[in-house]
């Protein structure tokens, strides 16, 4: 029959268009990244790589790019890691997800090598389906994480949730969020009294303005201004909580306020102490002072304080902490 012959033609049409347009497309990825490392060196970077492959025919495009190694000599801070991959379906090539190896080394500049190890750690990158390619959503998820140090400290975390969401495209605002759970710190921190060695919760949520959005030109923005509208940090009894705005002032200092409440601070003078951050005779007066502000909050279980950012100045509650922070 004549239509099944030109449906035939048809799917095989079809196919060959499919297949020519995924050859084509990881070309281009390919190309790109490529470009993107030689650019990196131009610039006077460190970015080296063994080699850069695209696989996935015919629904993906799978960037794998063996052996990264990026590093600033100015700078001094590096990284390297046995592999990365890029992924994205070849039908919405502005959803991007990267997958990170379970080990990865970073280099500080005093010369100790951090090693990063997880279980699991991803990133994903939504952008709007434009040719500018301005931020949607961005997610980091991590599980079973670990930062260990040459000089012998090591930290874990057993998950976090990162994210960011463009909410108004028209005021380049984005939401904030992030969630990790029990933050297990370095062992100088095991035994303090009352607190213990691990962060329980660090919850945040705000939101940002910024001048330009955030898009493929990647040319880092200016803030324009910020909202904490909740951040919640808990270690052993004691539990931080703030919320408040901060915008640049005229002339480019960082201006407002951030309303802290502060739950077990009984326990902050020996664990000053335990840390070796104040003398041991200084702890009778610390306590004192904290008491003394704990009076002063409408609840002595809790002190609450004001952080202003005025004038170029910074002050929390009473006490001058010197010059506000300028903002780009």
């Amino acid at each position: 029959m004549r239509w099944v012959r030109f449906l035939l033609w048809f799917v095989l049409g079809l196919g060959v268009l499919w297949g020519g347009y995924w050859f084509v497309g990881a070309r281009a990825v390919e190309r790109g990244a490529q470009t993107w490392f030689a650019a990196q060196n131009a610039a006077g970077l460190v970015a080296n790589n063994s080699a850069i492959t695209v696989a996935g025919f015919a629904d993906r495009f799978d960037l794998t790019i063996t052996d990264p190694h990026l590093a600033d000599p100015v700078s001094g801070w590096g990284w390297q890691a046995p592999f990365v991959q890029i992924l994205a379906m070849t039908w919405k090539p502005w959803h991007v997800i990267a997958a990170l190896p379970p080990t990865q080394v970073i280099h500080a500049p005093d010369g100790q090598d951090l090693t990063l190890d997880a279980t699991r750690l991803m990133v994903s990158v939504l952008m709007q389906p434009t040719p500018a390619l301005p931020l949607n959503r961005a997610v980091v998820e991590g599980e079973g994480l670990s930062l260990s140090s040459t000089k012998g400290w090591r930290m874990g975390l057993d998950k976090m949730v990162l994210a960011a969401q463009t909410v108004d495209t028209q005021a380049n605002t984005l939401r904030l969020g992030a969630d990790v759970a029990t933050l297990t710190l370095p062992q100088a921190y095991a035994n303090l009294p009352d607190l213990g060695p691990a962060l329980t919760a660090l919850h945040l949520d705000a939101t940002v303005t910024l001048s330009q959005p955030v898009d493929r030109s990647l040319r880092a923005p200016h803030l324009l201004g910020a909202t904490l509208a909740q951040a919640h940090l808990g270690w052993g009894v004691a539990e931080l909580t703030a919320s408040g705005k901060i915008a640049p002032d005229a002339n480019g200092f960082a201006s407002g306020q951030i309303d802290l409440h502060l739950k077990g601070w009984q326990s902050l003078p020996a664990a000053a102490v335990a840390l070796g951050l104040v003398a041991p005779s200084n702890q009778d007066s610390i306590r004192r002072g904290l008491e003394f502000l704990a009076k002063a909050s409408p609840d002595p279980e809790v002190i609450s304080l004001a952080l202003k950012l005025a004038d170029g100045q910074m002050t929390l509650g009473f006490i001058p902490l010197g010059p506000a922070p300028r903002l780009p």
